[in-house]
Order: structure tokens, then C-alpha cells, then sequence
């Protein structure tokens, strides 16, 4: 089953559901593992034998409960592409404002970054620099102006990166590893991510030289005994098990979820090199 699905299902139960099996449908427990820069999440889902994996096919999930979920994955995608792309210390968090009459559509800002990042390559350029990696989102201040909130490869000085804007202010400062750091950073960028956009607008700016994150899927790695273990006590059990599975990391966060309705859990963890 699409692991999108069952994450929606588990939100929030739809107004149908299927009877519960009288016994355990579950196969197995699928462990995606993805790793973005010192990141590492694991995703841990059950796989369900078909006909029960057939009927909750058939079950729709509520649109909220979609919603909930899409906005999840895309925070999460932000997230890792930032920690794929950029360091501590070394590059930069931009603010990018307007003087004036700040432009009342997105498609005007999204121009306006286009044309900064070209100013800014031609610069780096003559350094003899590659061209540059970023990810924005354009935000809208409490007055209603919109503005923009950029993560972008180090190598120019913070005064030659302000002055580039040409657009009113611009405010660049080293990405720090106090207050949070990136995960701070990423966090702030994508609040406005579960708000109402237009259909397919892009939720943000990104350039098309981002490193990647590294997605690799196993049915063995967290076996069901495990996953149900976690499902039991996820405080003490998942301490155990991640830590056994993924030695030398430091589990930063656990998350289970499950319903009385629909067997098995969904297992998603944090942790840092």
C-alpha cells in the first residue's frame, strides 16, 4: 500500500472502514531509511497481505486528513534538501525585502529571485566559484507584503550578497549552529506550508545543482516482532531497537501512530550523526 495513504489513514478515520481482521494481516514491516547530510529518518510501515491491503485501497481518506499528510512530506522534502545542501557556519540564511511597493503576486517574486541568483553567479563566477545552491519560500509579513526567505551556498562575502538584491533590504548572516540551527531555520521557513495555495503553484524556490538525499528500502531491517515491541512501549522499545539498528546515531526524535481500527502502526524516527 502507498505509504501516503496509510499515513492518511492513520490522521484521521474516514466515515467507512473495513471490519478488522480476526487475525494479523500484516506481512511485514517495510523500513525506508533516508539519510540528508547528518540527518537520518527512518520511516517504518506494515505491508498488509492483499485482500485486506485491497479493501483499505478502497477506503477513502478524509481531504483534511490528505492535506495533513501532503503538507508533512513537503516540510520533511524541504527539510532534507536543506541538510543535503548546506553547512553550518559556512553558508548563508538571506531575508529579501522590498523598498516600497512590494510586488502582490508570487510569480513577480519568483522572477525577482531568478534574477538575484543570475547576479549572483556572474560573481561567483569570476571567483572562479560553481554556481550557486539555494532553496527559498516567499512568505507574507503580518502587513501583507510579500518577501522572501533564502538558504544559499557560502563563497561571496555577506556585503557583496546584500547588495545584489538591489530591491530594498536584504539581511545575510551565516547559518549558526546555536538557537537550532538548520532544523530552526527550516523549521521557520516552511510554517506557512499548510496554508491554502493556488493549484500548482510550487510550495518553494530550490535550484536544480541540490544534492539529493539517499533513499534505500528494506523488509528485513525492523522486523514485525520489533515494529509491535515499538507499538507497545515506543519510549523504552524504541530506544532499544533503533539504537541496535543504527549504531553511532543519536535518536533525536520517535514518532508512532496507529488506530484501533486498522492494524499495525506507523514508525517514524529521527536521528543524527
Amino acid at each position: 500500500m502507498v505509504n501516503r495513504m496509510l499515513e492518511a489513514l492513520l490522521e484521521e478515520k474516514p466515515e467507512e472502514v473495513p471490519e478488522r481482521p480476526s487475525i494479523n494481516p500484516v506481512l511485514y514491516y517495510k523500513t525506508r531509511t533516508i539519510k540528508a547530510g547528518n540527518l537520518t529518518e527512518v520511516e517504518c510501515f506494515p505491508v498488509y497481505q492483499y485482500q485486506y491491503r485491497r479493501q483499505l485501497e478502497k477506503t477513502k481518506a478524509t481531504p483534511e486528513a490528505m492535506k495533513a499528510v501532503n503538507d508533512r512530506i513537503a516540510r520533511k522534502k524541504f527539510e532534507r534538501l536543506a541538510e543535503c545542501n548546506f553547512r553550518t557556519g559556512i553558508d548563508y540564511a538571506l531575508t529579501l525585502t522590498y523598498d516600497g511597493n512590494a510586488p502582490e503576486d508570487e510569480e513577480t517574486c519568483n522572477r525577482d529571485i531568478r534574477n538575484y541568483m543570475n547576479r549572483i553567479n556572474r560573481a561567483r563566477k569570476k571567483l572562479g566559484l560553481p554556481r550557486a545552491r539555494a532553496i527559498g519560500v516567499i512568505q507574507t509579513g503580518k502587513k501583507g507584503r510579500l518577501h522572501t526567505h533564502l538558504l544559499i551556498e557560502g563563497g561571496l562575502d555577506r556585503d557583496t550578497m546584500e547588495q545584489l538584491w538591489g530591491k530594498g533590504y536584504a539581511n545575510c548572516d551565516r547559518i549558526q549552529a546555536g538557537k537550532g540551527g538548520l532544523v530552526a531555520i527550516t523549521k521557520y521557513m516552511t510554517r506557512g506550508f499548510s496554508t491554502k495555495r493556488e493549484t500548482g503553484r510550487h510550495r518553494y524556490y530550490y535550484t536544480r545543482n541540490l544534492r539529493k538525499p539517499r533513499i534505500t528500502e528494506s523488509k528485513t531491517r525492523i522486523s514485525r516482532r520489533q515494529a509491535e515491541l515499538i507499538r507497545e512501549d515506543a519510549d523504552l522499545q524504541g530506544e532499544i531497537v533503533f539504537r541496535k539498528k543504527y549504531p553511532g546515531l543519536q535518536l533525536e526524535a520517535l514518532e508512532m501512530r496507529q488506530t484501533d481500527w486498522m492494524p499495525g502502526c506507523y514508525i517514524y524516527t529521527r536521528l543524527r550523526s
